[in-house]
């Protein structure tokens, strides 16, 4: 009889049939000393409109002698203002010229990546007040339906947001934030300038750093499908230790923003599940309740999610695939403890980032979350009012301990 003869290598199962997975990045990225010379050089003359964040009155010098150029109007937006008719007025604004510079932090830069949109899509307007708190997320129209708009170009003053490379916007409507998603949104560039950020205190890059590294963690729970390359996966476990070791090694704003935005720009995010980060969901209401940052509100809240999924719930993520991601995170900060809930704690606490919540309601936040990302929303579709009670209840508890 003869011997079944075995491959040298074994046979990997043929990939289920299914569609592509789609990645595409259109924002040009100049970084280092002088990007922000650089990216305004390469513009081509013409009408120009600069939103500067009124909460930093000393620009960035290379940004501040645009205000002097000719055919170029200054607009100075206060975050706490940013809201759905502050980008419908901007919009007016941008008719008639050739490109926005965009210069802040995260609201800033929102207000005006949509107030592009608005104005090649007046009508998204409506679509965005639609339903109040319901849905919470709105995409924008085809792109056969664009009208003409400026170029944006994006320059953070802040880190950990990735807004200036990112596809997908936040705005404030009548109390409830929305997430609006549409290519239009990504900045053509982006300048990331050690300029820009050479006032940024030490807790706000630390700050910054870890909302880098959450939003990481939080897409990387899900289970991966047909569609994500195993080098996906590998990029954004490199990208975590290299967040935490170049923080805590005492990295440069423009190390920790470059890492920041290659957590969008890189192959991470390629065939993963557009809505797999349950907490921003969650914190986003949590954020609008109390009245707080996202990230106080989001550090409430990941240590009770992040126990869920080692406690075996898969709508939050796979537990193996949190312990991969937290390992990452424990190879560039070897102090944390090897528990994920534990290390996130004592993380968020060792970096002053979070802090003591007001009193809310949980089941109120509760109704509010399954009314804009739940209920048949692929967000928090499958999560009853009573569960997520629970969970906000937990974090409250937790916030206030």
């Amino acid at each position: 009889m003869t011997a079944a003869v075995r491959p040298a290598h074994p046979v990997r199962p043929t990939s289920p049939a299914g569609p592509p997975a789609v990645w595409q990045r259109t924002t040009r990225v100049h970084l280092g000393q002088g990007a922000i010379a650089e990216a305004l050089a390469a513009e081509r003359p013409g009408r120009a409109l600069l939103v500067v964040d009124a909460r930093q009155p000393e620009l960035p010098h290379v940004v501040g002698r645009l205000v002097r150029a000719t055919h170029t109007e200054l607009v100075r937006l206060d975050p706490a203002d940013c809201v759905l008719e502050t980008s419908v007025r901007l919009s007016g604004q941008l008719a008639d010229t050739d490109w926005v510079v965009a210069a802040g932090g995260g609201s800033v830069m929102d207000a005006v990546a949509l107030a592009r949109l608005l104005t090649a899509a007046p009508g998204t307007a409506a679509r965005i007040r639609l339903g109040g708190g319901r849905p919470g997320l709105v995409r924008g129209p085809a792109l056969s339906e664009l009208g003409p708009c400026p170029r944006l170009i994006a320059v953070p003053t802040t880190v950990g947001t990735a807004a200036e490379v990112s596809a997908a916007a936040t705005v404030l409507v009548g109390g409830h934030r929305k997430l609006v998603m549409h290519p239009l949104l990504a900045a053509d560039v982006a300048a990331l300038d050690p300029a820009a950020t050479r006032t940024l205190p030490a807790p706000a890059l630390r700050e910054g750093a870890l909302e880098a590294v959450l939003r990481l963690c939080n897409g990387y729970l899900s289970r991966p499908g047909h569609r994500l390359p195993p080098t996906a996966d590998t990029e954004a476990r490199d990208l975590l230790r290299d967040l935490l070791g170049t923080t805590v090694s005492g990295g440069t704003a423009l190390e920790v923003a470059v890492l920041s935005a290659r957590t969008v720009l890189g192959f991470t995010t390629v065939g993963r599940d557009s809505f797999a980060g349950k907490v921003w969901y969650l914190a986003n209401e949590l954020s609008s309740v109390a009245g707080v940052r996202k990230m106080p509100a989001t550090v409430a809240l990941v240590p009770v999610v992040w126990s869920r999924v080692l406690q075996g719930d898969t709508r939050f993520g796979d537990a193996d695939r949190l312990r991969a991601a937290w390992a990452a995170v424990r190879a560039g900060h070897p102090r944390l403890p090897a528990d994920p809930v534990h290390g996130i704690r004592q993380l968020a606490r060792s970096w002053g980032v979070g802090s003591a919540l007001p009193a809310v309601d949980p089941e109120a936040l509760a109704v509010r979350a399954v009314r804009a990302w739940g209920a048949g929303l692929p967000m928090l579709d499958g999560f009853s009012t009573h569960e997520l009670t629970g969970l906000y209840a937990e974090a409250l508890q937790g916030a206030h301990q």
